[in-house]
């Protein structure tokens, strides 16, 4: 599944790793979309600049694109 061009995701993470490229750190993580019952498990790279802290398995990120990159991922209270 592609990222959207513009718009937000609502992920449950499922597995995270840290990743370096020209010194610059990413999260690779695998995640599955919360709001489709059919969500097969998604790859979502995200810069360090896009969230306050290291994705922690199990944590619920509200993950935002412009142009189909990440812009922002920030965790989301689950209720």
């Amino acid at each position: 599944m592609q990222p959207p061009m513009i718009g937000s995701w609502t992920v449950q993470v499922k597995a995270v790793r840290p990743f370096s490229i020209h010194g610059d750190l990413y999260y690779e993580i695998a995640a599955v979309r919360t709001n489709d019952a059919q969500s097969q498990s998604l790859t979502i790279r995200l810069p360090q600049h896009t969230t306050a802290g290291e994705p922690q398995v199990g944590q619920t990120l509200l993950v935002k694109f412009l142009m189909g990159q990440v812009t922002e991922a920030k965790p989301v209270a689950v209720a």
